[in-house]
């Protein structure tokens, strides 16, 4: 392994790490992926892509739901990293590759279009559009901003930290992605630190399951 790669590895391994410590391995985001991806009713073996997968915490959640897994990220380093923790699972980072896997029944974005720009967004919805099977569906899963003045100090704290950039109102995301797909419903969720509901620090989730 190269110097580069190792240092590649251990901000993998760091990011990795955090993510577990504090939400409890994601077990809470876990569970309610797996109702949701059940729900659709989707024959086993069908095709799902995890769009901005990061680590690969959620590849053993679609194949525990049936499916065949392909995890897509732009950096490297961390689609690396996932291809040693998970080996049954096929990860990607590049546009051919991409390209070469689709189409797919199901597309999932979970947590990274608030660090995607309007515009930049858009044209990532148009891309995921042009990979989704005919009838297939995406779901959108997203940190929105919280409604009202926030009393809780850490939970604000929390917020911070989890949130990039483009944190948006439900409203906001649905509109930029019904520019590109139809929305068939609309839930809301939150994903508690550590996992446990009654925590009181936490994030709002809007979730969009949306058709071709």
């Amino acid at each position: 392994m190269t110097g580069m790669d190792a240092t590649g590895m251990a901000w993998a391994l760091f990011n990795d790490v955090m993510q577990r410590l504090i939400t409890l391995n994601k077990l809470e985001q876990r569970r309610h992926l797996l109702d949701r991806l059940r729900a659709l009713g989707l024959p086993p073996g069908r095709t799902a892509l995890d769009f901005g997968c990061g680590t690969g915490l959620f590849a053993p959640t679609f194949q525990r739901a049936g499916l065949r897994y392909v995890g897509y990220d732009i950096d490297p380093r961390l689609v690396s990293y996932a291809r040693r923790l998970y080996r049954g699972a096929r990860f990607i980072s590049s546009e051919a590759e991409l390209r070469a896997a689709a189409g797919f029944d199901v597309i999932v974005a979970n947590c990274c279009f608030h660090h995607i720009a309007d515009d930049k967004l858009s044209t990532e919805l148009a891309r995921m559009r042009s990979l989704l099977t005919d009838g297939g569906t995406f779901v959108m899963i997203d940190i929105v901003f919280p409604a009202g003045n926030d009393p809780s100090f850490l939970h604000r704290q929390f917020r911070k930290l989890e949130r990039g950039t483009f944190v948006r109102r439900p409203d906001q995301y649905r509109a930029i992605v019904e520019r590109h797909f139809r929305v068939r419903r609309v839930d809301q969720g939150r994903s508690h630190v550590v996992s446990l509901p009654l925590n009181p620090v936490y994030n709002d989730l809007v979730i969009l399951e949306c058709g071709s």
